[in-house]
């Protein structure tokens, strides 16, 4: 069976940057959650901003089962590949749903940085919907890790808690990448 890697992590803290070096390093299958919502949402509503995309998320969760967006992004992989990577994980239910599906050929890995320098990444990279102001950060931040939300709802602080590799994210880019090289070396042996 092929393995599976999931990617979960808070914002701005060096996803991209792992699925990069997965993608660079493995003929793999790359899927990210919230681009599976995104394409089904703009399909009904046009261009859409994160807080829209969450809610839409959140009611997905609520209606189908806190399992749905990993269900709904992998029924259709291909599985001719080394590698699938799952991107933008935020409930522990599709934590849950992807173990049962994949037992263990799937292995979560967790990003994580101080919130100064997750900042100061997201404005660097300048995506339209990333937060311009520190207060619009902490707000959007506090609702992805699960401060107030529903059990539907983003819940990625938990989802980390349930990592079998968490990569900081706390020194420079060769720093990192070096992490990133190490966790997955242990990842396939």
């Amino acid at each position: 069976m092929v393995k599976v890697i999931g990617i979960t992590g808070t914002i701005g803290s060096g996803k991209y940057v792992v699925t990069d070096y997965l993608k660079q390093k493995f003929n793999c299958f790359y899927v990210k959650i919230s681009d599976v919502l995104r394409n089904e949402m703009e399909k009904k509503r046009g261009k859409l901003d994160r807080k829209t995309l969450q809610d839409s998320g959140d009611e997905m969760r609520r209606k189908y089962g806190n399992h749905i967006l990993a269900k709904v992004s992998i029924d259709y992989l291909p599985r001719n590949k080394q590698l699938i990577v799952i991107d933008g994980i935020r409930n522990p239910d599709e934590i849950d749903y992807l173990k049962k599906t994949f037992g263990n050929d799937f292995v979560l890995i967790a990003t994580d940085s101080q919130p100064e320098q997750r900042f100061e990444r997201s404005k660097q990279r300048g995506r339209s919907d990333d937060p311009k102001t520190w207060e619009e950060f902490l707000e959007i931040d506090a609702r992805d890790q699960g401060t107030g939300q529903p059990e539907y709802g983003q819940q990625t602080r938990k989802c980390m808690s349930k990592a079998d590799f968490t990569i900081m994210n706390d020194g420079s880019l060769e720093q990192f990448q070096a992490n990133i090289a190490e966790t997955v070396q242990k990842i396939f042996g």
